[in-house]
């Protein structure tokens, strides 16, 4: 081959410039903070929920170690109520007795409120990355607000039937660009969690709040406390264990959701 002249060719056009660099991510290196979606087709940023769902997790499994805590101390603090009102101890004995379980109470309310703000918070971006991803169904992300405030309230209807369609829109294995997401089944644990935190305790806060009116349990008295307190014994310990019951099915749900969609989205 002879030598290469410097000569530039005819009529003044000059070589092609050589192509430019791959971006970033198909080179072996990639930039901090970069997560490849290798399941998804190419969209925009897709939002990450396996830390917010790891936080989740751990509050509601807070909740739940509580609920058995309060089921345990509910008995003294039975005990406690019957001997303040028969005479055997005084106020102070059987308030400070009943302090644990206020106390306790107040840690599961902190937990529960957390809780509900990481759960609407996991939904939000769930049903955001499905719209990114074109799977567009009948709860928006801002349902994952709004659906918990409109009625009916007490029984979450609305979360519920997010929970479902979130559920089928996180299908993995469902072709993209396609509504087959749709037919897909649920999961047993959605409606079992629907029974337990939405159903269920609708009748424990009847029975409680006919309960409370009849005993006066409403009134800042020591002895009407110490009266509902023995009185609604029983209510107290289901609703304690009810409690745990739904914590370890939302556990379970959770879990299994975002497992699907991390699948879904590529989330390392």
């Amino acid at each position: 081959m002879g030598p290469v002249s410097d000569t530039p060719p005819p009529g003044g056009r000059h070589p092609d410039p050589p192509p430019p660099p791959p971006p970033p991510g198909l080179t072996g290196s990639q930039p901090p903070g970069y997560t490849a979606y290798d399941n998804a087709p190419t969209v925009g940023k897709l939002s990450r929920v396996g830390g917010l769902s790891t936080a989740l997790v751990v509050l509601v499994g807070v909740v739940g170690v509580s609920a058995v805590i309060a089921a345990v101390l509910s008995g003294g603090a039975r005990d406690s109520a019957r001997d303040f009102r028969e005479g055997r101890i005084t106020e102070n004995e059987f308030l400070e007795s009943y302090l644990a379980v206020g106390m306790l109470g107040l840690v599961q309310l902190v937990a529960t409120l957390a809780a509900f703000v990481l759960t609407v918070i996991v939904m939000y971006r769930l049903a955001a990355n499905h719209r990114a991803l074109g799977r567009r169904g009948t709860w928006s992300p801002g349902w994952a607000i709004g659906g918990w405030f409109l009625p009916p309230l007490v029984i979450y209807v609305i979360p519920f039937l997010m929970f479902r369609e979130l559920w089928k829109a996180s299908d993995p294995d469902a072709p993209h660009g396609t509504d087959q997401w749709k037919r897909g089944p649920v999961s047993a644990l959605v409606p079992l969690w629907w029974v337990l935190y939405g159903l269920v305790p609708l009748g424990l806060i009847v029975m409680q709040g006919a309960g409370s009116v009849g005993g006066g349990g409403f009134t800042s008295s020591t002895d009407a406390l110490a009266e509902t307190v023995e009185e609604q014994f029983a209510l107290t310990l289901v609703g304690s264990l009810l409690t745990l019951a739904a914590a370890v099915v939302f556990i379970a749900m959770i879990r299994g959701l975002v497992a699907r969609h991390r699948r879904l989205t590529g989330e390392s």
